[in-house]
């Protein structure tokens, strides 16, 4: 695969808010992630995409987002932003940053922002604000609005395209394949989804997966035991080849607890 020309740059200082956007993001994109403080240190103009974000404080996204933007080249680069927020009191957030690229020559090719967990002044007497987010949902959301405004960037799902998927059951591990033009690729796994193409038999996912779920096979990952999962996306996470996709509803997520409401210990 070809060098990915997109970065994130994100700072995330009290709750890692927005780190949890940007993570998601740059997986979904195959990208670098770095911090604000590091993105001064690099080329920045070497890159045909790339994303700013940062929690927002007093109405503003971070001085360090708005000073990298203010030492962009006047290059016809494209910027999407993101960030993580209380509750909506101040407006526009996003409205200097914008301005700023406006002024560079930049294409905002999108914007989103979520609540974030808010942990400072009269938040406190209550346990903080916005507890729990940004949540799943909030990350599923940000990932469906990288693929609507970078499709480029990011892997097909495979899995979410096939006509006839097998049921789930212990012991063995359904096998698709699907033709994307002249490219036919292999899929192991439904809950687990594991783009055979695409995987390089690292481990990785094997060894952090903490149900022990994933098996090395003939030098590749396989879900041999795929309703074990309780789908805590550590193996995602850890693909650097973004081999693997979760796919699941709610009725998957009660039967996670039905089916280790027993168990003492991993």
């Amino acid at each position: 695969m070809s060098e990915i020309k997109c970065i994130v740059l994100y700072e995330s200082i009290y709750n890692n808010n927005t780190l949890k956007v940007a993570k998601a993001i740059s997986h979904t994109l195959g990208c670098r992630l770095i911090k604000a403080s590091e993105a001064m240190e690099e080329d920045l103009t070497k890159y045909e995409t790339i994303g700013l974000g940062s929690g927002i404080y007093f109405g503003n996204l971070h001085p360090s987002i708005i000073n990298i933007a203010k030492n962009f080249d006047n290059s016809p680069q494209r910027v999407f932003i993101f960030s993580t927020r209380g509750n909506p009191i101040h407006g526009k957030y996003h409205g200097q940053l914008k301005e700023i690229l406006n002024t560079k020559g930049k294409r905002i090719v999108g914007e989103i922002s979520f609540k974030g967990y808010d942990g400072t002044g009269p938040f406190l007497i209550f346990g903080g604000g916005n507890i729990g987010r940004p949540n799943e949902r909030d990350l599923s959301q940000s990932i469906s609005f990288i693929r609507k405004a970078l499709p480029e960037y990011c892997i097909k799902d495979y899995y979410k395209l096939l006509d006839n998927r097998l049921p789930v059951i212990d012991g063995s591990t359904n096998k698709y394949y699907y033709k994307d033009g002249k490219n036919l690729f292999l899929l192991r796994g439904d809950i687990v989804s594991i783009n055979q193409n695409l995987c390089t038999g690292c481990g990785r996912c094997k060894t952090v997966c903490p149900m022990g779920v994933i098996e090395l096979i003939d030098k590749k990952a396989i879900p041999d035991k795929e309703l074990d999962c309780t789908l805590c996306n550590l193996c995602c996470i850890n693909c650097k080849e973004r081999a693997i996709t979760l796919h699941y509803n709610w009725r998957d997520t009660i039967n996670v607890a039905k089916r280790h409401k027993n168990r003492k210990s991993l």
